[in-house]
């Protein structure tokens, strides 16, 4: 089969071909319809200092996806060939601590799909059938992929209990934007998003952005002082992992405050802990998705909302550089790859 593949530890993919994979026991065998790109993709390609602690090439990469069970293995009970399919990434225990309390998607055992083993940038992926959720049949095959990161979005956006609240989002990424129109959805009072990508934070608006800041070009905390009567933000939402943008967000939000941490940073982020404790400003850190809680929750938002102006680019697999080089550029919010 075709895959798009970390053959080797260095920058740069490769499509190639690979051997169509087998289901075990427990597993099934999905043909991609479409994947979408990821921010950990990026960081794959490149080959940053993350990439390389924890990848192993080679590999096949890509983890927001949907597709059709072509064949299930020994034992899978309730998925059946023909099934519209979408995965949760993370891959749990299911024995652990954590997974046996209710919090799976901090399982002290986890695997992650394109990661740790092999994803989903190719014609065919075997994941295990206790990770698969069945899309509504109607789900637009360019929209199902984005459940993945939407979920991250919307998981962020009820940790920060945004009812009532003007919320400010630093980070114009995708997960960003779509914090955007589920913090609005969720009877946010005002959502503003702080950016640095004038197409982004374009999109930032028609999803629920009651203003959008460019950060480049004026001051965001100074702005959203402004724009929130004097006091401060109640609720910031930090997509980025920008360090500037921790120490903006600081100041940015009001006494007694709440700052969910989302966006990872590969730089040291210096905390300025007296304005903490002295504001009483409660800092949240949020991964991933509850399993599978927050798929039910997503499914019902997207009945809901439009998101897809934020998928900017739909390519065949063939021309993944091109999609690449659009989100290395900031000049695309989601991209759909097609095998």
């Amino acid at each position: 089969m075709k895959a798009l593949m970390k053959t080797e530890a260095k920058e740069g993919l490769e499509l190639t071909e690979a051997e169509t994979p087998r289901p075990g026991p427990g597993e099934v065998l999905v043909k991609v319809k479409a994947a979408s790109i990821c921010g950990t993709d990026l960081h794959i390609y490149s080959w940053d200092e993350w990439a390389r602690s924890r990848i192993a090439p080679p590999l096949i990469i890509g983890h927001e996806f949907c597709g059709q069970v072509e064949e299930v293995g020994p034992g899978v009970e309730g998925v059946a060939p023909g099934d519209y399919v979408s995965a949760e990434t993370h891959i749990y225990c299911g024995r652990c601590y954590m997974c046996r309390t209710g919090r799976a998607h901090l399982c002290e055992e986890m695997k992650i799909i394109g990661v740790d083993r092999h994803g989903a940038f190719a014609e065919y992926i075997v994941v295990p059938a206790k990770v698969l959720w069945k899309n509504d049949p109607e789900l637009p095959v360019n929209i199902a992929p984005l459940q993945e990161p939407f979920g991250n979005a919307v998981h962020a956006v009820k940790r920060a209990e945004v009812g009532g609240k003007r919320v400010a989002i630093f980070g114009d990424g995708p997960i960003g934007i779509f914090a955007c129109a589920i913090a609005r959805r969720l009877g946010a009072k005002a959502v503003w998003l702080v950016g640095l990508s004038p197409r982004r934070l374009e999109v930032g608006k028609s999803l629920g952005a009651d203003e959008t800041l460019d950060a480049s070009a004026v001051d965001p905390v100074a702005e959203l002082r402004r724009l929130s009567g004097g006091r401060g933000v109640d609720v910031v939402l930090e997509m980025s992992g920008s360090p500037k943008a921790w120490e903006e967000a600081l100041r940015s939000v009001a006494l007694g405050g709440r700052v969910v941490a989302f966006g990872l940073s590969h730089e040291r982020i210096p905390w300025d802990l007296n304005t903490v404790v002295f504001n009483e400003i409660e800092i949240v850190g949020v991964v991933g998705r509850l399993i599978f809680e927050t798929w039910y929750e997503t499914r019902d938002l997207l009945a809901e909302i439009d998101i897809s102006p934020a998928v900017t680019d739909e390519l065949p697999l063939d021309d993944f550089e091109a999609g690449f080089g659009k989100l290395f550029r900031r000049e695309a919010v989601k991209v759909v790859l097609y095998p």
